[in-house]
């Protein structure tokens, strides 16, 4: 199949990126969200991105729109919008009923749907979508930031066809990503993984050990990025559903915080609002170091818990994702090892001198 553009249902943060990434190597794009308001400063926000990576926007091969059917037509589709089970069924509804109004088809057989969604498994998805489209529907998942993680994680559903996992993974690499294939399944591998970490940080947390040190301990071990800063640029909203998502699915696996849902009920979202776990001078994603902020307290333990050592702190963030890690193994989401060290090298800027988690001893 030949792509001549790649339409993008939703112009938030992610798709954004999504947007940058198919620029980035010649590809033009069309890039729909029904918000006004969010269309209004998107031409900005792409060219701001691809300034970031010192490449040249040309606004000619972008068309920016609030119409769904525009997405009509195209090769590929990439769906980005909330990790909202009811509002993504609605998109779908929505897009197969306008093809049948434009194009007299019962399905869009012209095009492939992928979904950017982080946890939801492609079979809820796909309830949604006739058959036709079920065989053509796969997830598509990006990770933060788009510009300087290169894994894609491909998701194959129950019914997806083997020629749609093969064009996914063949539009992955002209997009210069690597990609991996993973079995379906709530949070498929990374975000599995991810969620074990981020939580067990959390415990630390509120056990009383500073947020300053667990992010020095991180980095020192070798991580991009501590695992406060990581939630703070996902953004705290969707840390906490991912999370809740999560928990309907492994229940004995999370961690209710209540310092997150706090944050997220007082809106301090993380970098979109300036204010996270850490301030931030800008609200550009992924840009300059944040400070942690001293207002925040964990009320169970107002001065720091100095019964950890480093290597404890240590055994229990990463022992805690090998642990997730060969579970993901062993419910067959992926089949090889590799895979999987791999994967947390990529995507989530685990350190490659370590030679993996699941060959790691704690």
């Amino acid at each position: 199949m030949e792509i001549d553009r790649v339409g993008i249902i939703g112009a938030g943060m992610m798709g954004v990126a999504i947007a940058a990434a198919n620029l980035r190597v010649g590809l033009r794009v069309l890039l729909y969200d029904k918000s006004s308001e969010v269309l209004s400063n998107v031409s900005k926000r792409i060219a701001d991105e691809l300034k970031v990576q010192e490449i040249q926007y040309d606004p000619q091969l972008v068309e920016i729109t609030d119409r769904l059917e525009s997405v009509i037509g195209l090769s590929v589709i990439i769906e980005t919008i909330p990790e909202k089970l009811r509002i993504k069924h609605k998109l779908y509804y929505d897009l197969q009923r306008l093809i049948k109004i434009q194009t007299g088809l019962s399905a869009g057989l012209s095009a492939l749907l992928l979904s950017n969604t982080s946890t939801i498994s492609i079979a809820s998805l796909a309830k949604s979508l006739s058959f036709d489209w079920r065989l053509r529907f796969c997830g598509f998942h990006f990770f933060h930031p788009i510009r300087s993680r290169s894994l894609v994680e491909i998701v194959e559903g129950q019914e997806t066809s083997r020629e749609t996992i093969e064009f996914a993974r063949s539009y992955a690499k002209r997009l210069g990503k690597q990609s991996i294939v993973v079995k379906d399944g709530v949070g498929f591998l990374v975000n599995r993984i991810l969620n074990a970490y981020l939580i067990s940080a959390l415990r630390l947390f509120e056990f009383g050990v500073s947020m300053e040190r667990i992010e020095r301990v991180a980095i020192e071990f070798g991580m991009k990025m501590g695992p406060f800063r990581i939630m703070d640029e996902i953004g705290l909203d969707v840390v906490l559903h991912a999370g809740w998502v999560l928990w309907k699915a492994f229940p004995d696996k999370t961690f209710n915080s209540e310092i997150l849902v706090n944050l997220v009920e007082s809106r301090r979202l993380g970098r979109k609002t300036g204010r996270g776990f850490m301030i931030y001078n800008s609200t550009t994603q992924w840009e300059g170091e944040g400070i942690p902020d001293n207002e925040i307290i964990v009320t169970k333990n107002k001065s720091e818990n100095k019964n950890f050592t480093d290597d404890q702190i240590i055994k229990i963030l990463f022992g805690n994702m090998q642990e997730e890690a060969l579970r993901c193994f062993e419910d067959g989401i992926i089949t090889n090892l590799t895979d999987i060290d791999t994967a947390l090298v990529l995507a989530l800027g685990f350190p490659q001198s370590k030679g993996g988690i699941t060959q790691m001893r704690f």
